[in-house]
This record gives C-alpha cells, structure tokens and sequence, in this order.
C-alpha cells in the first residue's frame, strides 16, 4: 500500500470494544472509505497502564509493542488518540514518544502536545451544564468526577466546571472533586466521593459518560434516586448515555466528527499540506431524566393537545426525530432525514385521513424498518419513536375512535416487524457467534493436530480466519521469540517471517520458515493494490514472549474478535513450541517411564509420597552437599483409632479420615518438606528446619490444625492424630533409614496420651 498512490494512514488508539473507540473509529473509517484511504489500525493500551493496576495488566505492555510498527516506511501518517493512549504519562513524557516517529506525520486527538497538530472536542459544554444545573435545577452543592490528573482532557473539563462555578458566587471546593480514569470502574471513588460530603451532593457532573455507569451504581448501593435526590451529567453522549436508566443528560461531543475531521486532516498532512495548531470542535447540551429534566412533551408551556394540532406535519416530524434521535454520525444522515420524511407524511395520512384509505398504509413502515435504519437507531429508541408517533398521531384523530383505531392497527405493524426484524436478528447473531467461536476453538485444535508440520500449522490458522467475518489476515512471526519484560525498552528485531495469509479467498503458506520481510516496511508488501483496506494490527504474545503480529481485515462491528482470536493462535505457537522442546529433550520411552515411576512413588489414596517416595526424596535432601551440618527432624504420626472408625462408621469414613491425616501433615509443614503414608494408618515426614522454635511447635501445630477440622467437621467422631519428632543433622554419608527408630520412640510416648474415645461430644 505505501508507494502506491492511495494513502495508508495509521490510528493508535487504547482498546478497541468501548463506546468512545467504536464511535470514534466509526467516523475514521467512514471519512477513508470516502476519500479512498487505507487505514491500520493499532489498539495497544494507555502507555505505562499496567503501572495503576498491576494485579490484572501484567502484561499489557506487550500490547503497546504495536506502536513502533508506525514508520514512515508502513505509514504516510499517523492519527493518535493521546487523550487514550498518553492518559498515563506526562506531557513531556508523551511528547518524546511522539517525537519517536521521526518523518512521520502525526495528528494528536483529544489532548495538545506541543510541535503537533490537534483536533479536539470542546470542553465548554462542562461549563453550560453546571450552568444548567445550578439556574435550572437549584442545584448549589455541584460535585465532579474528573479524568486523571494532569489529562488535558481533564484538566480542561475540571476548569470549565471552576469558572462555572465562579461564574454563580459558588466558592470551589476541592472536596468535592474525585479524579477516576474515565472509565466505568470507578463504584469505590464516586461512593468514597459521596461518603466524604454525606448528604451534601445535589449532583455530580462527571467528565465523560463511561464513568457514569459506576457512579449510576454507588449513587443507587445510597438509596438516592438519580434525577430527584441528586442530579448527574456526563459528557460524550455515547450509547450508553440512552441505555442508563434514567437516560443521561450529557454534552453531545460527536467522536465520529472528530474521528472524520481527523482522517481529513491525516491526509491533509500526508499530501505535504500544512494544518492548523489546534481545531476545537463544538459541543452541544443534551437534557434528559437524570439531572431532572422531563421529556420534551413535559415540557410544553401550552395545552399539549392544542400544541400538537397547531403544528404542521413537518414541524411534528422534526419534534420527534429532535426528540429520540440525539445526533447521528454522517453516513446516518441520509437515513434520519428519510425517516423523518415518512414519519411527515404518516402524519399528513393521518390528518387527512377521511380522504385516504387506511388499509393502503400498513407498509407505511416497511422503508424504515430496513437493516440500516433499525442499525443507525438502536431497537429500543426506535421503539419509543413509535410510541410517540402513535400518541401524536392519536391526537391529530381527535375523537374519531375509527380513525383512532386505524393508526393503532397501522403502528402495531410497526410493532410486529421490529419484533419480527430483532428475533430474526437474535437468531442469526446467535448463530453467527457460535459458529465464529467454534472456529476460534478451532485454531488451537487444528494448529495443535499439525504440530509435526510448521506450514500446515499456519495454514490452519488462516483457513479457520477466512471462514469468519475476515477479508484477509496474515501473520507474521520472528525468526524467535523475543523475551520482553517490560522493563527494558521494546526493541522489535529488523525482520519477520510472512509464515501464512489469506485474502479474499486465496490462502497461502510459506515453508522453509517463511518469506523474509523488514519490519519497517512490511505493511503493503504482497497486497493487491486494487483496492482500499482497513486493517488491525495486532501483537501475538503468551506473557514476556513475543512473537509477532498479525495484520487482519475484519468487518467492523466483529472488531473486538481479535481480542479472542489472537490469545488462541498465540496458545497454540507456545503449545507446538513446548512440544517441539520435549520431543527433542525426551523420548517417548524416557517420558513414559518418568511418569510410572512416578506413580510408583506416591499413595494412590491420598496423593502425598509412599514409603519408597519418602526414602527416595527425604534421603536425596538429607544428603544433599548444600544441607551438611543442617539441622533436621524426622516426624513419624499415627491416625488414632482407624479400627474403631472403620468398624463403627464403615470404610469410606476411614479412607476419609487417612486422606484428613494426610492433610493435616501437608497443612503444618511446608512445600518443600517430604510428607508420606508408608503404611495403612502410618505417616513419616522430612524437613530440614534449624529453627528450634518451629521444630518443638510441629507437632503442636498439626493437631492444631486436627481440632480445627473437628470443630468444623460434621462428621460424629473426630480424627486426632499422634506424633513423635526426632531430630538431626543432615549427613552426605548417611542413610535416614538408620535414624527411623528413634522417630518410632518418640510416637509411642504420644500414643500413650491418645484418647480411645473417637465420638464427638455435644451439650
């Protein structure tokens, strides 16, 4: 693709399956498609993510390995999302990664980064609806939910909120201020936020929408109602702003325009055109149910029923679709402004309806009820279309109940066919997934079925990617994989390997390791140029090792695919590596002689170590050259009383009550120590332990952990168990056999103090 006339234009962006991304890329892509541009697209991760929640991000570093894949040699420019990606870092640090790219055109998103280009959605909009909140609502005591500190984003939106309220004598309290990461994970800060000003709050301006949905949570874990007891906002006006209940009022800040312009201004770039420093789109306020406000029929200052016969059809049209459609990204307009047009004349139908035949208008529907239009809208807003279509339309028959009931009849169509439309959906998405991930399954299966057969792996791989929602994939690996801890910085090797591919029907393979192909160039190399293609770069790792990538065109709503497809082909590489490793290590004959021996060291019945496991281990421990002079003891233990349990509780209880002791012993010594039945009630055990105080508490601690299972049990006896200790030195030269007795001594005086009694007790 590079070298060729058509554009290739990268995106780094921080995950793919989120609202912000997918509205954001939905405008990127749609604005390629017009101007004939290829795009790759790279979902690494925020950089130094994995810093603020090391528990469940690991290893996502190995995710932002993906970025220095943006070369001028792969790319003509590049747009980042830096309000996403550089969210964890400073200015500076995030300029010198920019800076990194050197010849490569870059535009920034969402946050300034000087000595480049910005294209980002106004913060101002905060500003208006703390405005709203304060005048309309009465609210005094306004809370907010930032971005993380030192975010431009944040930042911005944190001043809007200040001069706001300065702007209406409201002093700035820095109590009310909670900084998240705009993300929904945020129920603990905004209940953190709320118990700090218990009472307090009168609403809560949050930054974005996403983090709504948590604070929906905690404000609702309080017993408050939102939209009554405390107002909330967000900013962005994603889906999921109409999905929360009540609906969210926010800032309509279009990501799809912001993603179009961006691309505009990529190519713009790519061309040798300059751009501007900064472009500020605008934003307008959305008022919905959560911070109080009512739907626009509750709002009406006159009689609703002489408002809406005072209106012309257009005019009521307009009204709805202002009401339920909060904006659409641009290949949606044609289909709004056709919606709007049939929902006009509907009303006409209905108004002039004595001069019609009703029965004539029962497809009125059928044009907006296509693929495209229930896609542009979501099912549920479409719902509420109709109804208010339906009320509408039932005060325009005035009193005619036969009129009345003639537009009932005709919406209830509409009824049936978005039902019928979202089972017949249900069923084919339904299907559909299972059968893309039974081909997912199918990657390691069949990779694993070829491991004998390096080309035949690989060409298994991309037969199972061409059967899903894929034009083409292909997958590139190192001539090894390269160890990354994340520590030091990624450094990808000069070359890959091209190992498989498939494209729009043809799969191919390459043998002998694959077709040799430079790293900072590899984007392009074997495409057909005959067409525009939209791409996600992807990394291939199992934990610190890298493999490669892997470069796959997938329809966009199956995006977040990859997420699920490249872990499977990564599994598969390591397992086929791993069985590579052992048959060149190992026979088959050595393996299955390890594993009987094995088996032949252990008690079948409890798992821990036999009699000849226990000479076998405890001896190669205690004559260990590091351990000489170490101290050590010998344990010997004795389940009391197996007989009477046997003989009052049947042997299943006394197989229980072997496996308990067993357990007990586990549980008192460590890992390392050597734990064994060596015989039908007998159990030994080995430790090297030079610390006197945890020797003379061994025994102590065993029981300790016998009479808490008694006290727990339900069982009608208890297991006790006796024990004797001798300790040691350990020896080269020795043989722990000879020291056997001396343990068995020290068991018998134990025994002695055993109760015979086995029958628990109760009050």
């Amino acid at each position: 693709m590079k070298n060729n006339k058509r554009p290739t234009v990268g995106v780094m962006i921080h995950y793919l399956d989120n609202d912000y991304s997918k509205i954001l890329l939905k405008g990127i892509t749609s604005a390629a498609e017009e101007l004939d541009v290829n795009l790759v697209i790279m979902p690494g991760r925020s950089l130094n993510s994995q810093l603020h929640d090391q528990k469940y991000t690991t290893y996502e570093y190995q995710y932002n390995t993906i970025y220095s894949y943006a070369t001028a040699q792969n790319l003509d420019a590049l747009i980042v999302s830096a309000g996403t990606v550089g969210q964890f870092v400073t200015r500076e640090e995030f300029k010198k990664f920019l800076d990194g790219f050197n010849g490569l055109p870059i535009i920034t998103l969402e946050s300034v980064v000087s000595g480049y280009p910005c294209i980002r959605l106004s913060g101002s909009g905060i500003k208006d609806m703390v405005n709203h909140l304060i005048t309309v609502h009465g609210r005094k005591n306004v809370a907010f939910v930032s971005g993380p500190k030192g975010n431009t984003d944040a930042e911005e939106r944190l001043s809007y909120y200040r001069e706001a309220l300065e702007e209406n004598g409201i002093e700035y309290n820095p109590d009310l201020v909670a900084y998240g990461r705009f993300s929904e994970y945020c129920v603990e800060l905004v209940g953190d936020l709320l118990d700090r000003n218990k009472g307090k709050i009168d609403a809560i301006c949050f930054a974005n929408d996403m983090m709504c949905k948590g604070g929906y949570t905690a404000i609702e874990q309080r017993g408050l109602v939102i939209g009554k007891d405390i107002c909330v906002t967000g900013y962005d006006d994603s889906e999921i702003a109409t999905a929360l209940t009540p609906q969210l009022s926010t800032i309509r800040a279009d990501a799809s325009v912001l993603g179009s312009r961006a691309l505009r201004e990529a190519v713009r770039l790519a061309s040798g055109e300059d751009s501007k420093e900064l472009i500020n789109l605008g934003a307008a306020l959305v008022t919905r149910q959560s911070c109080g406000c009512d739907s626009f029929w509750d709002n009406m200052n006159s009689d609703r029923a002489d408002f809406i016969r005072g209106c012309s059809a257009e005019k009521l049209a307009s009204i709805v679709i202002n009401e339920y459609i909060s904006g659409a990204v641009p290949e949606q307009a044609e289909l709004i402004k056709e919606l709007e047009a049939i929902i006009s004349r509907f009303f006409n139908f209905t108004i002039n309806m004595d001069e019609n035949d009703p029965s004539d208008q029962r497809g009125i529907f059928d044009s907006i009820l296509s693929e495209g239009l229930i896609e542009a809208l979501s099912a549920g807003t479409f719902i509420d279309l109709l109804k208010s279509v339906r009320y509408i339309a039932t005060v325009l028959c005035g009193n005619n109940h036969e009129k009345i009931l003639a537009v009932h009849n005709i919406i209830e169509y509409g009824f049936d066919a978005v039902s019928d439309y979202l089972l017949y959906r249900n069923v084919t998405d339904k299907n559909d997934l299972t059968f893309t991930h039974f081909l997912i399954n199918n990657i390691s299966k069949d990779m694993l079925a070829a491991a004998h057969n390096e080309e035949q792996r690989y060409h298994s791989i991309v037969e199972n990617l061409s059967r899903m929602h894929m034009k083409c994939s292909y997958i590139y690996t190192f001539e090894e994989p390269v160890m990354h801890d994340g520590k030091a910085d990624w450094k990808k090797p000069d070359f890959m390997y091209l190992r498989a591919y498939h494209d729009e029907g043809e799969i191919g393979t390459n043998s002998a390791g694959g077709k040799k192909i430079p790293t900072a160039s590899f984007i392009g190399r074997g495409f057909s140029p005959d067409r525009r293609r939209t791409l996600i770069l992807f990394p291939l790792f199992v934990n610190s090792e890298n493999y490669g990538i892997i470069l796959s065109e997938l329809e966009f709503d199956y995006y977040p695919y990859i997420y699920s497809i490249a872990p499977q082909i990564c599994t598969a590489i390591k397992l086929t590596e791993l069985v590579k490793q052992l048959e060149t290590s190992l026979d088959a004959a050595t393996s299955r002689n390890n594993q009987l021996n094995r088996i032949s060291m252990h008690d079948e019945l409890t798992g821990v170590y036999n009699r000849r496991g226990f000479y076998e281990f405890a001896n190669h421990i205690f004559t260990a050259p590091e351990n000489a002079g170490k101290k050590c003891v010998i344990l010997f233990a004795d389940l009391d009383n197996l007989k009477k349990i046997n003989d009052t509780f049947g042997h299943e209880e006394g197989d229980f009550s072997i496996k308990a002791a067993a357990s007990f012993l586990k549980r008192g010594l460590r890992n390392t120590d050597i734990v064994a039945r060596i015989g039908g009630d007998e159990f030994a055990a080995f430790a090297v332990c030079e610390n006197e105080k945890i020797v003379h508490s061994i025994a102590a601690r065993i029981k300790g952990i016998a009479a808490e299972h008694n006290a727990r049990s339900d069982k009608k006896y208890n297991i006790t168990m006796s024990i004797g200790i001798y300790e040691l030195e350990c020896d080269i030269e020795g043989d722990i056999r000879n020291f056997m007795d001396k343990a068995d001594s020290s068991l018998y005086e134990d025994k002695k103090k055993k109760n015979p009694d086995i029958l628990k007790r109760h009050n």
